[in-house]
């Protein structure tokens, strides 16, 4: 398995349907999305939503280890930014499946995350150098542009006060 493979299958819109962070650097980190119960969340439906990180590993050994571990997917929305960069979001074959790719403008993956537990991604906000990424469970995945460092976010984007 090699970056042309990977390349191949996104053009042909599947992704690696495991829980993962790729960087075009070749590293692959394994991570889950997961809740806890939270009475004062309304917003994402009482539950609180974290990211972790569960080690790291290459394209080569994550293959070694899955026969087929691709998934069809669908994009549901897309954005440009600073033209010279596209993120797009959508979600997996099963249903409670999200993605979030980041690619150039020749459509070249350059980082995505998969998640089997999020639910579909599908709506995309820019505000300077952080993306914000709503998932139908109504959390907020954020990615920040300049390191690819990714969080989530439990509030409403749109309550959070202008800094």
């Amino acid at each position: 398995m090699n970056m042309k493979e990977l390349q191949d299958r996104w053009i042909d819109n599947q992704l690696i349907g495991l829980d993962i962070i790729y960087h075009h650097s070749g590293i692959v980190k394994n991570i889950d999305i997961d809740f806890i119960k939270n009475d004062k969340l309304i917003h994402t439906f009482q539950k609180e939503y974290s990211l972790s990180y569960e080690g790291e590993t290459t394209l080569t050994e994550l293959f070694g280890n899955y026969d087929d571990p691709w998934s069809e997917i669908q994009v549901n929305n897309k954005v440009l930014l600073n033209n010279d960069q596209i993120v797009l979001c959508g979600e997996g074959e099963m249903g409670n499946e999200g993605f979030i790719v980041k690619t150039d403008t020749n459509n070249n993956i350059k980082w995505f995350l998969y998640s089997t537990t999020s639910n579909p991604f599908v709506n995309i906000k820019q505000k300077d150098n952080m993306v914000y990424i709503q998932s139908t469970s109504n959390f907020y995945a954020v990615l920040n542009l300049s390191n690819d460092d990714v969080f989530l976010l439990n509030e409403d984007i749109f309550t959070l006060r202008e800094g």
